[in-house]
């Protein structure tokens, strides 16, 4: 792994978590632009996460540098972050499958661009690509480094965005927190983590090992910090009553979960677009001064659109599991994390539906919470939430 202190940044690279970020002076339109850091207070960091070691937040909070064009997918957990980094890496990669044509190459001594390679070619997990730098040090990755060669660069985060690094753009996603409860519950029993799974010496009758479940959904909800919050951990209602706040922050992208994956073909292309221009990947150049220039780059990026969707299904990142998951045995044998069953392998993409159901106590901790935290912010429920940001970007980013 690279040292940190070796790495020189460009000039447009400034901006670290433990200090303001100075904005290049050519971009004028980056420093007119509100940012998250003038629109909310600035909560520190701290050590959100207890799966990572003190020195990983150390190096994240302190060497970890933004430059204005970096593209930061900052969430709140199972709201959809593996499936927009994912989207983010084809975007800026061509949406290429082409790994023979590369490998051919290669064996012909023929060095590829990352404009021409495989998207899905050259790394072992997404966290090469699109580093995690709260995660980093634990895995053996330098964000600074790591990622860097394609434009622009895409980071993970699921800090709140009262206390994401400066200096950059971000993109942020809801989903309906019922259905993210149900889906960190589950993600949690596909990695056996011991709070929640006691495993079984005997195998069940379907010839797999047996598990013994310590709490239902409504439990997990109601019981642990992890959608409900905590001293140190914000629930998933501060997350969103933070993008309210940011409601007009033109660096700020909000995406709606269910939007990419609905059966809507049209919706799912119109949000992969929107986060193609976002990222500058995608030209919104009305071509006024060469129609037909225009009209061909229209299409090549019709294309790349419907490439990135095409590779972008649940089915499609099933077939290739291990790109999307946390590298255990690497961070296995470096024996810096601070709780490993975090990064126990575990399903990303959930091919079927889940089925858990909340009980009363736990259908009644939703509406409490949404009701406390949401409903004097103008929102009924969840749906006119997504209705609000749906015409948010529309008016922003068209």
């Amino acid at each position: 792994m690279t040292d940190p202190s070796l790495h020189n940044p460009p000039d447009d690279e400034p901006a670290t978590a433990a200090a303001a970020s100075s904005a290049d002076p050519e971009d004028d339109k980056h420093q007119q632009q509100p940012t998250p850091q003038d629109l909310l207070p600035t909560i520190p960091i701290g050590h959100p996460d207890l799966m990572m070691s003190k020195e990983s937040v150390r190096r994240a909070v302190e060497e970890f540098q933004t430059r204005p064009s970096d593209v930061i997918v900052a969430t709140f957990p199972k709201t959809g972050t593996t499936l927009v980094t994912w989207i983010c890496h084809l975007l800026r990669t061509g949406a290429r499958e082409d790994s023979e044509e590369i490998a051919a190459a290669a064996a012909d001594g023929v060095e590829s661009s990352s404009s021409s390679s495989s998207s899905i070619g050259g790394f072992e997990t997404l966290y090469e690509v699109v580093p995690w730098p709260m995660l980093s040090y634990d895995i053996g990755i330098d964000p600074n480094v790591h990622g860097s060669e394609f434009t622009p660069r895409v980071f993970k985060s699921h800090l709140r965005m009262a206390s994401i690094y400066p200096g950059c753009k971000y993109v942020v996603t809801i989903r309906d927190p019922a259905r993210t409860a149900i889906s960190f519950y589950n993600f949690f029993i596909a990695k056996r983590v011991p709070f929640l799974v006691v495993e079984e010496d005997a195998l069940g009758d379907d010839g797999n090992d047996d598990i013994r479940l310590l709490m239902d959904v409504s439990t997990f909800l109601v019981e642990t910090p992890f959608v409900r919050g905590s001293d140190h951990r914000a629930s998933i209602w501060e997350y969103y009553a933070e993008y309210h706040a940011l409601l007009d922050c033109p660096n700020v992208l909000m995406l709606v979960y269910e939007d990419f994956i609905s059966n809507d073909e049209a919706r799912r292309m119109n949000n992969i677009r929107l986060l193609g221009k976002f990222m500058g990947v995608v030209s919104d150049d009305d071509g006024s001064n060469d129609n037909n220039n225009h009209e061909a780059a229209d299409d090549q990026y019709d294309e790349l659109i419907a490439r990135t969707a095409s590779m972008s299904t649940k089915s499609y990142m099933a077939r290739h599991m291990s790109k999307f998951d946390e590298p255990y045995e690497r961070a296995k044998a470096l024996n810096r994390a601070a709780d490993l069953s975090q990064l126990t392998p575990g399903a990303k993409v959930a091919l079927e539906y889940h089925t858990q159901t909340f009980d009363d106590r736990g259908t009644q901790f939703l509406d409490d919470r949404w009701k406390a935290t949401m409903e004097p912010l103008g929102y009924v429920d969840y749906p006119s939430f997504c209705n609000a940001i749906e015409k948010r970007n529309q008016r922003l980013f068209g």
